[in-house]
């Protein structure tokens, strides 16, 4: 089955098999899981459906239940990306020779890649999963962004909190509807990139990583407000595209810690939230303009600017001008 396109960046493939050759064939081909069956019940059935969205991936899971033997994996340098997995249905059982995880509705796991072979037991009336996909580039982008630390790697299947857990659940579900949402949702590039950083952001305040181990200070740098003023006009010139802390540091030449000390000690804000408040600026404005026959909406003018959740958006909007979107556009 060949992807339908929902945007320019997002893609969605969806695949039902009752044969056990094709199971194994959409595992190693499409999930980049290769495995043998080695039990199953009477009659296999397995359906996914994978949404790509650049550098993260959704991949939910359903189907009859199975136990496999997966082939090493290698090192999750070696895969580029991190897997998180949530049970919806039934139990999901993970075993190596020294590792043994289970998975059962409501709860989340990092699964660490495998050096060894190793089996997983799917279990249950109807089991259901969704996994998480997350390029390592951009998990090691936020946490230079935010920490400092551009190493990263997760020391720990089970989320650091039973609330951190509910918020990462919360926070992939706020992201696949705001993706998938059905018929009339607005996905554009900005929102794409803003829910990928967002993605990353809390998982790695989620599960254990070495982002959370206590860093040596950092060196309080001689940073200018002409730095500062570099980065401004950077962020205001390409407020309408899918900027980075990293980019935003490259253009005024320092690094990305460097320009987050910038922007503290001489705005008493973060790069982000600076290009936030830039992008609600732009949103009011758009709003302002439109006219009564125009065919402008809230939804379709933040989307534009970056924005996804209404709720969120709204928030931020009223705290800074004062009165809802809406109002703006009605006035």
């Amino acid at each position: 089955m060949s992807p339908s396109s929902i945007t320019s960046t997002i893609h969605q493939v969806a695949f039902t098999a009752t044969d056990p050759v094709e199971i194994e064939r959409i595992c190693a081909e499409e999930l980049d899981a290769p495995l043998r069956l080695v039990d199953g019940p009477d009659g296999y059935y397995f359906s996914v459906t994978r949404t790509e969205a650049g550098r993260f991936s959704f991949v939910d899971l359903s189907g009859s239940g199975l136990s496999a033997e997966l082939a090493p994996t290698g090192p999750a340098d070696a895969r580029g990306s991190a897997l998180f997995v949530t049970g919806e249905r039934g139990l999901l059982s993970y075993e190596t020779s020294d590792v043994r995880e289970q998975i059962g509705p409501g709860e989340s796991a990092c699964v660490v890649p495998a050096a060894e072979a190793s089996r997983v037991d799917w279990t249950g009336d109807e089991p259901r999963a969704r996994c998480v996909r997350v390029d390592l580039a951009l998990l090691r982008d936020v946490a230079s962004a935010t920490t400092g630390v551009t190493d990263v790697v997760f020391t720990g299947s089970r989320p650091v909190s039973r609330a951190a857990e509910r918020h990462w659940q919360e926070t992939v579900e706020h992201v696949a509807r705001t993706l998938i949402g059905g018929p009339g949702s607005s996905v554009t590039p900005l929102v794409v990139g803003e829910s990928a950083r967002f993605l990353a952001a809390v998982a790695l305040s989620t599960f254990p990583n070495t982002t959370m181990e206590p860093a040596a200070p950092a060196r309080d740098l001689p940073l200018t407000a002409e730095t500062v003023r570099d980065a401004v006009t950077f962020v205001e010139e390409r407020a309408d595209t899918d900027l980075t802390v990293a980019d935003i540091a490259a253009a005024a030449g320092v690094t990305p810690r460097a320009i987050q000390l910038a922007f503290r000690r001489h705005l008493d804000t973060t790069p982000m939230a600076y290009l936030r408040r830039v992008r609600l600026a732009r949103v009011h404005e758009e709003l302002e303009l439109a006219g009564p026959d125009d065919g402008v909406t809230v939804t379709e003018v933040a989307s534009k600017w970056g924005f996804s959740g209404s709720s969120r958006f709204t928030s931020y909007y009223r705290d800074a001008f004062g009165e809802a979107p809406s109002q703006t556009l009605a006035s």
